[in-house]
């Protein structure tokens, strides 16, 4: 009867709370505000009532008010494995299955005896290791393997000994380019069974990390060969590098053949300037121009050459817009922005490096080698650092000194924003003495 009258009683107030028909204030958050608002219980309400007031919720299938009252209970009493018990069943039956399992792991902690609550949890955890597994299998078929990784971690949370979940993390690991996190799991789902498929993932990843590493050599080798003699021995200890990781590199020999023999290394390949590029410049500082531009090209060219040679203003705005040879320059699709950022601060510049990509043109300007300003993409600051540094991997650089710099939007150093693994570019390589090394005997022992 007393069970009845409840019912009875929050219908009621249901019923007068229940405003016109509006899609809104039909859902449960919103019954949660207006019973609140209400202050249906209070310090004095005893947590019988609360734990009936609750039942009868869900038996009108108010769970959000129902959560509210049990919530309330283990507020008051976070020990109080009745209510768990009770919530957890709420949740098993609405869906909710991690929040079950949750409050039943704590349930069974708290009193490990019970049999019940350990098996009401391990069907749970069969249930939703089923339900989470659909989810990863859709994610990683569509190529969100970020968005897979926590969810297998649910996976593993459940069964830590399934070597095909620590798999699937190591592939989706690879995907984002963690590759030593991969390598690390896919040798424990090895371990834990050694299957054939295993192996040939295992060495993919190991083919990917070892491929990543040579290119960001070269990468390294070519942006300090780039940047003159002033650097010749710290690009000798990067072509060594190299060579020891890829014997077979031939570009590598010869430019370390000719840095040890004391020659001038052979140029690198520059990217030959855009044919129209001089066009672009002149459109974007005089659009209405551009037809003109297109129909007499040649005598314009003319012109601005005897422009060039008296300095007039106008050809010195025309040259800002044309990219200027650069001693620092190079391809963005062989070396990371994070290595031309460290070449620069280890010879402590003060200039801009301008990026042009195909998504967009950026600077970074640079004071001693710390960046002060950043600003490309439709960011600046920080912002524009970060991103520049995480999400550039083509397109072009060179660098530029400038008469004026800009506002600093950036007060820190560039070490935070390359903390990514790799080492700190606080500081150069140690010069060495000028002595042959092994790998020049080496390589003149094979010429011979």
């Amino acid at each position: 009867m007393r069970h009845a009258a409840l019912i009875f009683a929050i219908t009621a107030l249901l019923a007068a709370l229940t405003p016109a028909p509006a899609g809104a204030q039909g859902t449960d958050s919103g019954w949660i505000g207006e019973w609140n608002n209400e202050a249906l219980f209070d310090s004095t309400t005893t947590r019988t009532e609360l734990l009936e007031m609750g039942r009868a919720a869900v038996v009108l299938e108010q769970y959000g008010l129902a959560e509210m009252y049990y919530r309330e209970i283990l507020l008051r009493n976070p020990a109080d494995v009745g209510a768990m018990w009770e919530l957890a069943a709420m949740y098993r039956n609405t869906g909710r299955l991690e929040y079950a399992r949750g409050l039943l792991t704590r349930a069974g902690a708290l009193q490990p005896g019970r049999n019940d609550i350990n098996e009401a949890r391990r069907e749970i955890e069969r249930d939703l290791f089923a339900q989470v597994s659909v989810e990863v299998d859709t994610l990683m078929a569509r190529g969100k393997y970020e968005r897979a990784l926590p969810r297998l971690a649910v996976l593993l949370s459940i069964d830590a000994e399934n070597a095909t979940m620590h798999a699937y993390k190591a592939r989706c690991l690879s995907a984002i380019g963690q590759n030593d996190a991969a390598l690390s799991n896919i040798q424990l789902a090895i371990a834990k069974d050694p299957r054939d498929e295993f192996y040939q993932l295992r060495d993919e990843i190991a083919q990917s990390v070892e491929q990543h590493r040579i290119a960001e050599l070269e990468g390294s080798a070519r942006s300090l060969l780039q940047s003159g003699d002033w650097v010749r021995e710290e690009a000798s200890d990067a072509l060594q590098a190299l060579l020891a990781q890829d014997p077979s590199n031939e570009w590598a020999r010869e430019q370390f053949r000719a840095l040890s023999e004391g020659a001038t290394p052979p140029p690198l390949p520059s990217d030959p300037l855009p044919p129209r590029q001089v066009v672009d410049a002149v459109r974007d500082i005089a659009p209405g121009f551009a037809a003109v531009l297109n129909n007499h090209l040649p005598l314009i060219l003319g012109f601005l050459t005897v422009l060039l040679l008296i300095r007039s203003p106008i050809a010195r705005a025309i040259a800002a817009h044309v990219r200027r040879p650069s001693l620092f320059s190079g391809d963005l699709s062989r070396i990371d922005v994070a290595d031309v950022l460290r070449v620069a601060h280890g010879a402590a510049l003060t200039g801009a490096i301008l990026l042009k990509t195909s998504d967009g043109k950026a600077r970074v300007y640079l004071a001693d080698g710390e960046p002060v300003h950043c600003a490309g993409f439709g960011l600046d600051g920080v912002d524009a650092l970060t991103w520049i540094v995480r999400e550039v991997h083509d397109g072009h650089f060179w660098y530029r000194t400038v008469r004026s710099m800009p506002d600093a939007t950036i007060d820190q150093p560039l070490a935070l924003f390359l903390a990514d693994g790799v080492s700190s570019p606080g500081g150069a390589p140690e010069r060495k003495s000028r002595k042959k090394s092994r790998m020049s005997e080496l390589l003149e022992t094979k010429s011979d």
